[in-house]
């Protein structure tokens, strides 16, 4: 059924997808699958399956390797409709770690999409390394790089793309009472935003689980998922301008950027901590992508 196709560089787990019991695979459309390796430190690399260019409106990204839990549903949409899902890799973990001798430099790979954002990022979560260092200002040249790699895979900073961000997090929040952990919940952005949050633009709790929850960028988006009973976060726009709340996330980098942007968010369980919100995260994705592909401006966009 293979024959003549050559599978060298593609991704091995996507080998799974072009079983025989799957007649509508588009083979091709796997085969144009890569891995990316990021030219200043091979063991950084994007497995990049689909192409930008067959669908600039469905670009997903998951800068999280540990974040994984809809990865391979996210995959099987792609092949379906074209598009791209970009998935940052290294170890298989949060962070992303910079080799340069002598040091290991970590960062958030979601905070690297702005000057400012690097900055904050790299002190953050390297708190003893200074920043008048050959180490640190390398730290900074290599989150540029890779950010920039990221976005050109995404199919560049074009205003008329949308992104998609692919994202878990752990059950409930840090100090909820309820033995949460992080600080990704309905109920924290809630009260970040009722304690003066100048990111939020606007919060709808609806239904489901607090750790379900969509992010966006823009007000038409926030109110058609709010119509629809899910529960919301409006990032406010004032982060183009306020350098306080630039975080370098990606968030923040597509609405300098004029991009639709929307993360999904779903619960994963941690250490046997939670459970991991499957059914959940398909039935958002699901939404974000029959509403993005739709014509129809009055379709019923709960179902």
């Amino acid at each position: 059924m293979y024959q003549n196709i050559n599978f060298v560089n593609l991704p091995l787990h996507l080998l799974s997808f072009m079983s025989v019991d799957k007649p509508k695979v588009n083979f091709i459309f796997l085969l144009l699958s890569q891995i990316i390796l990021f030219p200043a430190q091979p063991n950084i690399k994007l497995e990049v399956i689909g192409q930008a260019a067959t669908n600039p409106d469905l670009a997903l990204f998951a800068p999280h390797e540990n974040e994984n839990v809809a990865n391979d549903y996210v995959i099987q949409q792609i092949i379906e409709r074209s598009g791209v899902f970009v998935i940052l890799r290294q170890d298989g973990k949060r962070l992303i770690r910079f080799d340069i001798e002598p040091f290991e430099v970590e960062i958030d790979p979601n905070r690297i999409f702005t000057e400012l954002g690097r900055r904050k990022n790299i002190i953050k979560h390297n708190p003893t390394l200074r920043t008048n260092t050959y180490v640190f200002h390398r730290a900074m040249r290599l989150s540029a790089a890779l950010a920039k790699l990221i976005v050109n895979s995404l199919g560049g900073a074009e205003p008329s793309s949308t992104w998609l961000a692919i994202h878990n997090n752990t059950q409930g929040y840090s100090g909820d009472n309820k033995q949460g952990m992080g600080n990704i919940s309905i109920l924290q952005y809630q009260q970040k935003l009722a304690d003066g949050a100048a990111f939020i633009m606007a919060v709808s709790q609806q239904h489901g689980d607090e750790d379900d929850l969509f992010f966006v960028t823009e007000q038409q988006d926030f109110n058609a998922l709010q119509q629809s009973g899910w529960n919301a976060v409006l990032q406010h726009p004032q982060v183009v301008t306020d350098p306080t709340q630039d975080d370098g996330s990606l968030s923040v980098y597509a609405q300098k950027s004029g991009i639709r942007y929307i993360n999904i968010e779903a619960e994963r369980s941690t250490d046997n901590f939670g459970e991991n919100h499957l059914a959940e995260q398909q039935q958002m994705l699901d939404y974000v992508l029959n509403r993005l592909l739709s014509k129809n401006t009055n379709i019923n966009l709960s179902d």
